[in-house]
């Protein structure tokens, strides 16, 4: 389906719920029911081609996680200062977000490797090769490699720009499916104080494929639920994507504590590191 399509789609949505003589939403939250209300309108009216059983629920998550996300969002919306984010839960699929700072930026947003990114070699002949010839363009795959290869384990034990000193790291699990969120993987760190005594810290993981953007406002849900569930007073949140035949691509967040939560929304970049798969790996 062309991009067109969904900002048409969008836009329907948005004067179905925006007064433009008051600029105000009756509601800023759109259901699966406005979604496919639209879809039928826009065929009608438009001649757009959206299939009407087509899953409403991916709607967004197919906009916010790709790369085109800001050339879709339509610019009428951007003019007036109005992002959108993905929302789950109860039939809901996203929100518009009206005078938010970083709204927009958020669908513009894409961590990559620059030339300033740190390189580091990883073998892979570790890897057994029944599993590599099995080796697929998906996050479980990525996450098996990762976690296999131990390239969290290597990015923390660089550290000269780590926000930790880290004495051990433990991966604890991976999909760990939360309220409204799913964590792809979860490691505990063990690590020592600025006064030199030992603490514990959560490092949160997210995987994503090279066509998928890393969305800070997914990984701030991922922090949250951290928090919620446990009783750690430290989340460093960690996003990894496959770069195609290249390898494993790291972006390191801000670390956040629990006193701070209350004011705590999306994570802020604190570093990154590219892993270079040696030799390469199939899927990766």
């Amino acid at each position: 389906m062309a991009a067109s399509e969904k900002t048409i789609i969008i836009e329907r949505i948005f004067e179905t719920l925006y007064d433009e003589t008051t600029k105000e939403f009756s509601r800023t939250l759109v259901t699966s029911e406005d979604v496919q209300e639209a879809k039928r309108y826009c065929a009608e009216h438009h001649g757009t081609k959206m299939k009407l059983d087509g899953n409403p629920y991916n709607f967004m998550k197919d906009i916010v996680r790709g790369k085109s996300a800001s050339r879709i969002w339509p610019q009428r919306l951007k003019d007036l200062g109005i992002g959108g984010v993905q929302r789950t839960g109860d039939g809901a699929i996203f929100e518009f977000v009206h005078g938010i700072e970083g709204a927009l930026d958020s669908l513009d947003e894409d961590f990559r490797p620059s030339e300033s990114t740190p390189n580091f070699p990883v073998q892979s002949l570790s890897l057994p090769l029944a599993s590599k010839a099995l080796g697929r363009t998906d996050e479980s795959w990525l996450l098996q490699v990762a976690v296999n290869l131990r390239v969290i384990e290597s990015h923390f034990a660089n550290s000269k720009h780590s926000q930790i000193e880290a004495l051990e790291l433990t991966h604890l699990q991976m999909d760990i499916k939360l309220r409204k969120v799913q964590i792809d993987a979860l490691f505990r760190a063990l690590h020592t104080t600025p006064d030199g005594g030992p603490s514990d810290a959560l490092i949160t993981v997210e995987a994503k494929q090279g066509n998928q953007r890393i969305l800070t406002e997914q990984i701030g849900r991922q922090v949250i639920a951290a928090f919620e569930s446990t009783e750690t007073e430290l989340v460093i949140p960690v996003a990894i994507a496959a770069v195609k035949n290249k390898g494993i691509y790291v972006v390191e967040f801000t670390a956040v504590h629990r006193q701070e939560l209350d004011k705590f929304s999306a994570p802020q970049f604190h570093r990154d590191a590219m892993f270079i798969l040696q030799p390469k790996v199939k899927g990766i």
